[in-house]
């Protein structure tokens, strides 16, 4: 990160296309679902060579890759092709190395090209379905390299001690905060999310970072502030995005357990994500989340359309640079954003893009029956669709009996029955499943709408 901001504005800029020039170039020959995706958009992956043009893409999801939620599909994103991606999209000092030892008959040949492309590890992401994302033995290098410099942007070093309380299973949160600990050479002790296993690591070794997954923080705090282990605390790390409320509740924790000078730090990994990216300590949270310019490209989307935007609220889609897993491409990831901030970070002053006020997961909803809506599918059903003027989804409990309900408002052009049936069809076949309700207004009534804002078109009634 330190050798990125000795770079130019303009070389930053430079580096960055050609990154993800490779990285289309890479993708576009060896995944079976980004090349189907290419040939159906009418367009070469050779016309994809900067940022700016990356943005002409059209984003995608885990539904678009797999409209049934069957993981299996997932597999179309994983990158195949062995000696020929290797020789194509390798960076040219690791290729030359590989062809000499190739010259040289030396099995380390086939290490070398086998670390590059043969997928060995996964972990579980996803929102509406869990599926699998594959990583190299290449990308388990850069997952760690990420780390390390995480454990820098959170102010930690060496000398610091991790106690884990996030649950120990193949889940990027968890494999990242372990190769971010090996990395940085630190001290680091993974017990799970049981509370009382998480209390006894504690007793054994006080930890001077502990992290957390934040709707648990204050609870893990309390305990383990009541068993008096908490007095080298430097660092608390909330693990995926907290909200304004959520830092306060366990800022409030550690007050009330008697620590003082700790700080609450978020970090997050977005769904299809391999790396955390984290707040720095000098802003303590105020500049959004650093992430890294070699190994992400953040942009954003209308979260009702998916359109691009160039600033503004929407929904953050990444893409990766420099994995030969799993490639993940203009991938929507449902966190809403304020926006991306690619300017120095007013508190440690590095030069990465920085993803601000980020709201996890705002886009895919639980029901109450315990299916998963997932708003983007069903808000794409209604923006698609030439006979509505205009629409709204209100999403709460209903006011008979708080029962939660998804209602869509419309504003039809013409035959409002024929409207109606259209919409419900559309939604039923993008989302795979029908709303509570259908309901016919006026746009005079749809602008009355109240409720917290979502997304420009979807509204929350608590």
């Amino acid at each position: 990160m330190a050798s990125w901001d000795r770079l130019s504005q303009r070389q930053q800029g430079k580096l960055r296309d050609e990154l993800v020039r490779v990285q289309v170039r890479a993708v576009g020959s060896a995944s079976s679902y980004w090349k189907q995706r290419f040939e159906a958009l009418g367009r070469a992956p050779s016309t994809i060579a900067t940022v700016t043009a990356l943005a002409s893409v059209p984003a995608v999801g885990e539904r678009d890759v797999s409209p049934h939620g069957d993981p299996a599909a997932m597999a179309g994103l994983v990158l195949h092709g062995a000696e020929r991606l290797f020789a194509l999209h390798t960076s040219g000092p690791q290729l030359r190395r590989a062809f000499r030892l190739r010259a040289t008959r030396s099995p380390a040949y086939r290490q070398v090209v086998e670390a590059e492309t043969k997928p060995t590890s996964y972990v579980w992401s996803g929102l509406g379905f869990r599926y699998p994302l594959a990583s190299t033995r290449g990308d388990l290098d850069a997952i760690a390299r990420a780390g390390a410099r995480m454990w820098r942007v959170l102010g930690l070093t060496a000398d610091d001690s991790l106690l884990s309380a996030v649950a120990v299973r193949a889940t990027p949160e968890h494999q990242a905060l372990h190769y971010a600990a090996l990395a940085a050479g630190a001290p680091a002790v993974f017990p799970g999310d049981g509370i009382s296993d998480v209390v006894a690591a504690a007793r054994l070794a006080p930890p001077t970072v502990l992290a957390v997954e934040t709707g648990a923080a204050p609870a893990v705090v309390a305990a383990l502030g009541a068993a008096g282990v908490l007095a080298r605390l430097t660092t608390l790390l909330l693990v995926g995005a907290p909200s304004d409320e959520e830092r306060v509740l366990a800022t409030e924790a550690l007050y009330d357990a008697g620590v003082s000078g700790a700080v609450a730090l978020g970090v997050h990994a977005p769904a299809g994500a391999r790396v955390l990216w984290a707040e720095c300590r000098e802003s303590q949270g105020a500049t959004g989340l650093h992430t890294y310019p070699d190994l992400d490209v953040v942009q954003v989307v209308d979260a009702d359309a998916g359109e691009h935007l160039e600033a503004g609220r929407g929904e953050l889609v990444l893409t990766q640079v420099g994995m030969r897993g799993s490639a993940l491409l203009r991938w929507r990831t449902a966190d809403l954003v304020d926006g991306v901030d690619v300017g120095p970070c007013s508190g440690c002053g590095r030069t990465v893009a920085r993803v601000l006020a980020t709201q996890r997961q705002a886009l895919v909803i639980t029901t109450d029956t315990g299916r998963v809506l997932d708003l983007r599918a069903l808000t794409g059903a209604l923006s698609g669709r030439g006979d509505i003027d205009d629409w709204r989804v209100v999403i709460g409990g209903r006011s008979r009996d708080d029962r939660g309900q998804v209602v869509v408002h419309l504003a039809p052009r013409e035959d409002p029955g024929e409207a109606a049936v259209g919409a419900a069809a559309d939604i039923r076949a993008g989302a795979g499943m029908l709303p509570s309700q259908l309901v016919v207004r006026t746009a005079e009534e749809l602008a009355e709408l109240q409720g917290t804002t979502v997304t420009q078109r979807v509204l929350s009634r608590d």
